[in-house]
C-alpha cells in the first residue's frame, strides 16, 4: 500500500516548488525552488519504496544519486553566490548575461 499522505506531502511539496520557479525572478530563490522540487520527489520515491515488501540495492542507490546531485547543486549556487556577489552583479536572472568568463 502506497502511504496516501506521503504523495499528497510530494504533491503539495511539488506545486510549491513549482510556484516559486514561477514567481520569482531571484536566482537563490530559483535554485531553492529546485531543490524543493527534488525533496518532493524523494518524499514521493521513499513512499513509493516502502510500499513494496522487498527493497534490494536499486532503489537506495537511485536515492543517494539524487541526493548527490541536490548536495552538488546547492556546492554549485554557493560558487554562484560568492563569484556574483564579488563583481557586484545584480541577483535577478536577467542580469546572468552580464557574466563572462
Amino acid at each position: 500500500m502506497i502511504f496516501p499522505y506521503f504523495i499528497e506531502l510530494a504533491f503539495i511539496l511539488f506545486a510549491i516548488g513549482l510556484a516559486g520557479i514561477a514567481a520569482d525572478r531571484h536566482f537563490v530563490a530559483i535554485i531553492i525552488a529546485v531543490e524543493i522540487i527534488l525533496v518532493a520527489s524523494l518524499v514521493a520515491l521513499v513512499s513509493f519504496f516502502t510500499s513494496t515488501a522487498a527493497v534490494s540495492s536499486g532503489p537506495v542507490l537511485m536515492l543517494i544519486s539524487i541526493w548527490a546531485v541536490a548536495a552538488t547543486e546547492i556546492i554549485v549556487l554557493i560558487t554562484f553566490y560568492v563569484y556574483m556577489k564579488y563583481n557586484g552583479i545584480n541577483f535577478d536572472i536577467t542580469g546572468l548575461s552580464k557574466m563572462k568568463w
